[in-house]
């Protein structure tokens, strides 16, 4: 449904002429949005097309309780929400924000675009799903190898080029191989997702967390200090510890972390990070 807050004097000046979407505008759109899968790109064809007609100061999408904002200006007085949909499938909340509250035929023309908009839309949202699954681990719900492969060389690369701190934490679970020796791969899943589960809990919201394979994982802290990588592996630790379903299962984990150093590569972190691990594995 359509929503406008609060109506202020106008500050400036907007044209008055009615508008419309010519049949030929229809297509030149239509051929601009077509194979077009990256979600900003699409957003940004239909900015330019938009405001061509109508002066928006700042759009945002709304998604799955997520927030995107399309346009980055001053939030005005004027707001405009708008539902998109193709057939019965949500496709979100567009809020758009004008400097006027925007009358019948703009409303009507932002309307026609949406019309035009909702199909490449739908695609490239499927699109950005599949390829988020490809990325996660089946079972755990993690990144995958893939997806830490991609994300540590970003990480490295950031924290060269800015003065914050990158950690490398890395866990195994003791005992694993027994447990699904001895009571089956179903008890060995449970194992694997109730570990996942206690680093999501444990972790902020900006850190990164993956599964590489069996009873391997891996976080990347960014921004991290040695400090804050030694409490979040011992928090993981003790909480694995205290777990009433994995402590009958005697599963424990062994870690080990590396801060970035100037020069590092991806090899050199991880191999540092990885012959820790092993040495509290030794140790106890």
């Amino acid at each position: 449904m359509d929503s406008v807050l609060l109506e202020l004097p106008l500050s400036a000046e907007r044209n008055t002429k009615p508008i419309s979407i010519s049949a030929e505008q229809k297509l030149l759109l239509l051929q601009k949005l077509q194979g077009v899968l990256d979600l900003r790109r699409l957003f940004e064809i239909l900015m330019a097309e938009t405001c061509k007609q109508i002066d928006v100061s700042h759009l945002v999408w709304e998604l799955d309780s997520t927030s995107f904002v399309i346009k980055r200006g001053t939030a005005t007085p004027f707001t405009h929400t708008f539902s998109l949909k193709l057939g019965s499938l949500s496709l979100g909340l567009l809020q758009y924000h004008t400097p006027y509250k925007l009358d019948d035929d703009e409303i009507h023309v932002l309307r026609t675009y949406h019309q035009l908009f909702t199909g490449p839309l739908s695609t490239a949202i499927e699109y950005r799903r599949v390829k988020n699954l490809a990325m996660k681990d089946h079972l755990s719900g993690l990144g995958n190898r893939t997806s830490f492969e991609n994300d540590i060389l970003h990480a490295i690369a950031v924290s060269q080029r800015e003065d914050i701190g990158l950690a490398l934490l890395m866990f195994d679970l003791d005992n694993f191989k027994q447990v699904n020796d001895e009571y089956g791969h179903l008890d060995g899943d449970k194992v694997i997702c109730r570990f996942a589960h206690i680093i999501n809990k444990t972790v902020r919201a900006s850190d990164r967390c993956y599964r590489l394979g069996g009873d391997e994982f891996c976080i990347i802290m960014q921004p991290a200090s040695l400090k804050s990588a030694h409490r979040v592996s011992h928090e993981i630790s003790n909480t694995v510890q205290e777990d009433s379903f994995l402590s009958q299962l005697n599963i424990d984990t062994s870690f080990g972390f590396a801060m970035h150093k100037i020069g590092d590569s991806k090899t050199s972190l991880f191999e540092r990070a990885d012959r820790r691990l092993y040495k509290n594995k030794r140790e106890k």
